[in-house]
This record gives C-alpha cells, structure tokens and sequence, in this order.
C-alpha cells in the first residue's frame, strides 16, 4: 500500500501546558520530521551486587515515523525492557529515551504521564481492560484521563475502524479474546498518538485472529501514519513490518528488512545456538 507523508500544523502535537506545575517547561514539542523514538545508549540492570541482571547494555537505537518495527528475540534477551524504556514505562538505567525531540528521561512523573496520555498508545497481551467498563467507556478512557471532552461519533469511528462498532455496549468479560484485543487497539487509537507500543499483543490468540489483528496495526501505519513498535518472540509475527531488530542478551545484534518467517526463524535459531553455546562455555 502506498504510503503518504502525514500531515501536521505548527502547534499540532505540541505538549499541552500543565497549570501551576512547577517542571510545566520540561517536555519539548514533538518534531514530526524526525524519528517518533530513540534511544542512545541505554541500559538497565535489575537487583544489587551478585543479583544484579543486566537486561539492557548500551543500546543505540531509532523508529522512523510511519513504520512498523518488530522487536524480536529469544525469551529474556531484553526486547520487552526496550520497549518499557523507550515508552516512559520504566526508566533506565543509563542513557537518553526520547518521543519526537523529548528526553522523557529528564521528564517528572507528572509530566512523563501527561506525555504518555497525549503522545502514546499502548496495546499489550495482558489487555488491562477495565472489567466494570463498558466498550464504548474502554475505548475512551485515555480522553477522560486527560481530561478532555468524549465524543461519541469519535468513539465509534474508532470502534468501527477496528470492526466492534457493533460492540459498544457490552462488558469486556463477554467478548472473545479477538474482540477484545480490538477493544485495546481501539483505546490505543482514541487519542490518535504518535507512536504505538505493542508487546506480545498476539500472543494468546489463534493464527486468524492473530493475523486479523497485526492487519489492523499495519492499516494504522499505511493509513492513518501512526508509527508502531512491536515485541514479539514469533517470525510470522514480525514478518509484518517494515523492519526487524534482533536482539539477544540484552544488545541489538541485528536488523532486517524482510517478509520471510523462514529467514527470520533462521535468524533465531542461530541466535538460540550462539546463546546455548555461550552458556556451556561459561558453565
């Protein structure tokens, strides 16, 4: 599908002012003609003296907006801590975070949050649907976060976008496990953010569903120039960006630009032998 350059006013995207919030100057403005993320030189390490873990080393890396990036690797190399890093979800150790031309690093909570709210989706296999919430109040719950009116023409275009436009008024626990992955894809586009995150958001669904799913995040990038970033373990999965980066113990020791799962499965089964081989040797 042909990709078109999205279009932006001046003020669009700028952060909105927090009153009486005394670090209100912290975030900049996100910068559209640059990359929606990046990361320089990042690490994070867990726990102290001989329980630490360093799940990240010094990663250097950028997402071009409207594009998909898959992040992909062995179980444990590190992919979900990147994505939580450079989404403001948790802080790294070392290093610079930044969405558009703000170092969230550098951002107060308060801030940080703010930005989240306005600049960024979120879309994760655990869901975290609201059980007493209808569709209909799911899907915008980010604006009445923020604090900005609901339309219900707006909710439902969305809802319609992603195929539960007929869903609205039902409770998460009566839909299936597709619809309801929808619902959070919904509640991801409701505020129409710069980048989206996804870790595993297909992970517990059947292949069907799974592909209707990453077909609704490949339409949000070719149509409606949203800039997404997905964590998967799985090539079929991957498969559906633009490009692929490979990460293993905590590094990024690779990135594609195919379409094939069988060179991407290849590519993990010598990442697995590098790593069982790293293994022996420092047993």
């Amino acid at each position: 599908m042909k990709r078109h350059t999205k279009p932006k006013t001046q003020d669009e995207g700028a952060l909105a002012e927090v009153p009486d919030s005394p670090d209100a100057g912290e975030a900049a403005s996100i910068d559209s003609k640059r990359d929606a993320v990046r990361v320089v030189s990042i690490s994070k390490s867990y726990g102290r003296h001989r329980h630490r873990v360093e799940a990240l080393h010094a990663v250097t890396t950028s997402f071009a907006n409207d594009t998909l990036t898959a992040i992909m690797g062995l179980s444990g190399c590190g992919k979900s801590t990147l994505l939580q890093c450079a989404a403001g979800l948790d802080r790294p150790t070392a290093g610079r975070a930044y969405i558009g031309e703000t170092d969230i690093t550098k951002l107060s909570r308060r801030r940080l949050s703010v930005l989240r709210r306005q600049h960024v989706g979120f879309v994760f296999q655990s869901l975290n649907l609201v059980p007493t919430l209808s569709v209909a109040d799911n899907i915008a719950l980010p604006l009445r976060l923020d604090g900005r009116h609901v339309h219900r023409r707006r909710v439902g275009e969305v809802a319609e976008l992603v195929g539960i436009a007929d869903q609205l008024r039902r409770m998460p626990d009566t839909l299936s496990g597709g619809q309801r992955q929808r619902v959070a894809l919904a509640r991801a586009l409701i505020t129409e953010p710069e980048v989206i995150f996804a870790d595993e958001p297909t992970a517990a669904l059947d292949p069907y569903i799974a592909d209707a799913v990453l077909g609704l995040l490949r339409r949000a990038v070719d149509e409606l120039h949203q800039t997404v970033v997905l964590v998967t373990h799985a090539p079929t999965v991957a498969a559906w960006a633009d490009r692929v980066l490979l990460m293993d113990r905590g590094q990024i020791v690779g990135a594609r630009e195919t379409s094939d799962p069988a060179e991407l499965t290849e590519e993990l089964r010598r990442l697995g032998e590098a790593k069982a081989a790293a293994e022996c040797v420092s047993s």
